[in-house]
């Protein structure tokens, strides 16, 4: 029997951007907004869980790549079950599936209790994969497999990680630890350093000491790493990008010190053949075909079940609980996620 789907949903909504990160997060309110009807090709996801990613809060301070019209829903992506199909044979095969989705475009996002998904951005899940797992499939392991296949396939014998200690950090030393791929990872104290020596890290370096340029250089010298996975933006840019062999290239994936890239030597990049560029998730995905993405997701709910890789997650939090929860994990994004439970 079909499922009764009401017209009205709670969400919370974001009706103004605002620079300062506590005064964007104290301005979401949990509100009414009507439930979308899904088009051909198009379905509706019952929300059972949702992340608040870094790239959220940089969406709430509109320093996000793609911007929404306001008042809107945020949250890119997250997990449940499809309850309605616009039409079209992929979304009338996955009503009453449990399904992870991401969201790129100008609509309500997954901060809610139901969500419009694309039938073709959907990922079925494994009945083994928990829930709250199940929410954060996309953003952050699949920018640690992007990441890491781009360095494969570009032929870079090693690889730098400027965010180490962070949830897609772990996955980046998890996932090539088991590929047997080398990676220099940066974290900003001692503490994070034995953390991921206990996770099985061969190569860590403590940023915060003074001789970390030099034994930056030399790690990449004996590895042969030329590329970079460039988390943190402002001064480490380009602290990494100097230290790196010629023919070197940083991607850039996220600005966590919320500063512009900094600090590159121009000789580097003029006589040195170094690069500085960019990786978005969204862009490397539209590069791959559905069985590519099928295929990789399938790895990574694999390594979820198993334990081997995970999202940490240090609170759980309703809607009306969700800003609270927010502010706190602005202060210890290490410690794990907040995930929202409409």
């Amino acid at each position: 029997m079909p499922e009764s789907i009401p017209s009205r949903q709670r969400a919370l909504v974001l009706e103004r951007h605002c620079e300062d990160l506590i005064e964007a997060i104290e301005g979401l309110k949990v509100a009414e907004r009507p439930v979308p009807e899904p088009g051909r090709g198009q379905v509706l996801v019952k929300i059972e869980a949702a992340p608040c990613n870094p790239s959220d809060l940089v969406f709430l301070q509109a320093k996000y790549g793609a911007l929404k019209t306001l008042p809107s829903v945020p949250g890119w992506e997250g997990a449940g079950r499809v309850v309605a199909s616009g039409g079209g044979w992929l979304a009338g095969w996955l009503v009453g599936q449990r399904v992870a989705s991401a969201l790129e475009g100008d609509r309500d996002g997954t901060w809610a209790e139901y969500f419009l998904a694309d039938a073709s951005d959907c990922i079925p899940l494994s009945p083994k994969l928990p829930i709250d797992q199940a929410a954060s499939l996309i953003i952050n392991p699949l920018t640690a497999v992007g990441l890491l296949e781009t360095a494969r396939r570009r032929r870079h014998r090693a690889a730098v990680h400027t965010a180490g200690a962070s949830q897609v950090g772990r996955m980046i030393l998890a996932i090539a630890n088991e590929a047997g791929y080398p990676v220099i990872h940066v974290v900003r104290r001692r503490a994070q350093v034995d953390l991921l020596r206990s996770l099985g890290a061969e190569h860590v370096l403590d940023s915060s000491r003074d001789d970390f340029a030099e034994q930056l250089r030399a790690s990449c010298a004996r590895l042969g790493a030329t590329i970079a996975f460039e988390a943190v933006a402002g001064q480490m840019t380009g602290r990494v990008i100097n230290a790196m062999p010629p023919g070197s290239t940083a991607y850039v994936y996220g600005a966590l010190s919320e500063e512009p890239c900094r600090g590159i030597d121009p000789i580097g990049l003029l006589f040195r053949d170094q690069t500085v560029t960019g990786f978005y998730l969204a862009r490397w995905l539209r590069k791959q075909n559905r069985l590519s993405i099928f295929l990789k997701a399938r790895r990574v709910q694999q390594m979820l079940i198993a334990g081997r890789i995970a999202t940490g997650i240090e609170r759980r939090a309703s809607l009306d609980e969700a800003a609270d929860a927010m502010k706190q994990y602005v202060h210890q994004m290490t410690d794990g996620k907040v995930i929202i439970h409409p």
